[in-house]
C-alpha cells in the first residue's frame, strides 16, 4: 500500500570524534582540516595502534570516523579507582514516561499470552484489542522514542514470542518515522509489527523451545508459521491493512531466496521490508533456547553482511543502524576502568560518549552511579575515560529489570 510513497532517508555513517577518544580499529574518513595540509592518506585510513593516534593528535583536534568501516577491537582494561556522584542525566524523559512505557509493555505481553492460549485451544482471538496498546506505542515514540527503545532491552519472564513481538513493533514504528510515515500509517505498521509472527503460536512447544538444531521436518513446520499467520489474520477480515501480507512475507529476501514464496524486492511492500529488517536484528539480540543473545555491534555486522548478499533493503537498514548508533539505550558496556554500566542516553554531538548508569565498580561489586562521558573525559590520573567493549545481554549476570526502580530514581 505504501511502497510507492516518496521517502527520503538520511543515513549518517560517520561521527565526529575527538582525537583523544580514538582507538585501534576505527576508520578515519574525514579530518578537521584539508587532507593536503596533513601527511595522511586522502581516501581515509584505519587506525592501527597508539602511534597512529599520537600522529593524528599532532595535526587534528577532532576527526570523523566511518561507523560502517570501523572494526570492533578488544582493548586492554586498566584498573582505576574512581568515585562518582549520582546526579540526574540530561535525558528528556522522566519517571512518568518510564512507568507508562512499562505499563504499555506489560499490557502488550498479556495480550500476546491471551492470543497464544486462544489459538492453541482452537479459538479465534480478538485481535482488535491490539489497537489501543499499539496507539500508545506510537504516541510514546512520537513524543519520546528513547524511553521505548529502553523498554526493548528489558528481559522479562514473558515468553520469547510476546517479548519479540513487542520489540519488533517498537522498532518498526521507529523505522516508519525515519521514512516519514504519518501517525495513522505508523499505527498500521506497528500493528503489522506486533502481529507479524502470530503464526508462531501454532508451532508445538517442544519444537518452539528446542535447545538444539531442528531436523528438516521440524524446520518445515517452523517455516509454515508464515502461512499460518497469514491465515489467522485473514480470518479476522480487513481490520489490519497489510498485516497478513507482512505475516506471510517477513522471511522473504530481496534476491528471491527466502520463503514461503521466494518473492523478490519489487514484490515486497515497504512494510514487509521494514519488519523483515527489525525482525532479524531483534532475533540476533534476543536470547533463544538454542543460543545466547549477541551484542548490538555483532548484530550490525550481520545486517551489513545481509545487505551485501542482497537479502534486505540497504537504505532502510543503514538508516536503522544509524538511528540506533553505537550504544543504544539499555546496552551493557564495560569501561576501560573495569566498571560495568547500562547506557541510558546518547549525546548527539558525541555519540561514542553516552550517558551511563554504573552498576558494577572496578572490582565488579554492585554500585549505583550516573556518569556522562561527554563531561567526564578523564579519570583521576588523567587517563581517557571511555567504553572498552559492548557486552552481550546477560553478561555479568545483569538483568535490566533488576535496575528498573534504581533507574527511575535517577530520573526523579
Amino acid at each position: 500500500m505504501f511502497e510507492n510513497k516518496h521517502r527520503k532517508i538520511e543515513v549518517m555513517e560517520k561521527v565526529k570524534l575527538r582525537t583523544g577518544d580514538l582507538r585501534p580499529g576505527m576508520y578515519v574518513c574525514e579530518l578537521d582540516r584539508p587532507w593536503l595540509e596533513t601527511p595522511f592518506l586522502l581516501q581515509g585510513f584505519e587506525v592501527k595502534d597508539d602511534e597512529d593516534i599520537e600522529a593524528i593528535a599532532k595535526w587534528c583536534k577532532y576527526v570523523y570516523i566511518d561507523l560502517m568501516r570501523t572494526k570492533v577491537i578488544k582493548v586492554t582494561i586498566d584498573a582505576m579507582t574512581s568515585s562518582h556522584c549520582l546526579k540526574s542525566p540530561k535525558t528528556s524523559f522522566d519517571k512518568r514516561d518510564l512507568e507508562n512505557a512499562k505499563k504499555t509493555r506489560k499490557t502488550t505481553a498479556n495480550l500476546m499470552k491471551t492470543f497464544m492460549s486462544e489459538i492453541r485451544f482452537g479459538q479465534s482471538p480478538e485481535l482488535e484489542l491490539v489497537k489501543a496498546p499499539v496507539a500508545e506505542c506510537v504516541n510514546s515514540i512520537i513524543s519520546n522514542p528513547d524511553v521505548m527503545m529502553l523498554m526493548t532491552r528489558l528481559r522479562s519472564k514473558d515468553s520469547y514470542i510476546s517479548q519479540h513481538a513487542f520489540n519488533v513493533c517498537i522498532y518498526s514504528i521507529v523505522m516508519g518515522r525515519l521514512v516519514g510515515l504519518n501517525a495513522q500509517e505508523l499505527q498500521t505498521l506497528g500493528t503489522c509489527g506486533l502481529l507479524y509472527d502470530i503464526g508462531m503460536l501454532t508451532i508445538p512447544e517442544h519444537i518452539l523451545h528446542k535447545p538444539g538444531e531442528l531436523t528438516p521436518e521440524e524446520t518445515t513446520i517452523v517455516q509454515k508459521h508464515t502461512l499460518d499467520g497469514r491465515d489467522i489474520l485473514t480470518a479476522n477480515g480487513e481490520v489490519f491493512d497489510g498485516s497478513a501480507e507482512v505475516a506471510c512475507g517477513h522471511h522473504e529476501n530481496l534476491d528471491g531466496s527466502g520463503y514461503p514464496h521466494g518473492l523478490k524486492s519489487h514484490q515486497l511492500s515497504l512494510f514487509c521490508k521494514i519488519v523483515s529488517i527489525v525482525d532479524r536484528y531483534e532475533a540476533i539480540t534476543n536470547p533463544r533456547p538454542c543460543r545466547p543473545a549477541s551484542d548490538h555491534l555483532s548484530a550490525v555486522a550481520i545486517l551489513n553482511e545481509q545487505i551485501n548478499e542482497n537479502k534486505i533493503d540497504k537504505d532502510l537498514t543503514l538508516s536503522f543502524i544509524a538511528y540506533l548508533g553505537v550504544y543504544p539505550q539499555g546496552t551493557i558496556v564495560e569501561l576501560n576502568s573495569g566498571e560495568v554500566a547500562i547506557v541510558l542516553g546518547t549525546n548527539k554531538t558525541q555519540r561514542l560518549r553516552p550517558q551511563l548508569f554504573i552498576v558494577l565498580d572496578v572490582n565488579k561489586q554492585p554500585t549505583q552511579a550516573f556518569v556522562d562521558l561527554a563531561e567526564k573525559t578523564v579519570d583521576a590520573v588523567g587517563h581517557t575515560y571511555r567504553i572498552a567493549r559492548v557486552c552481550r545481554p546477560g553478561d555479568f549476570g545483569i538483568n535490566l529489570n533488576d535496575f528498573s526502580d534504581a533507574i527511575l530514581e535517577v530520573f526523579n
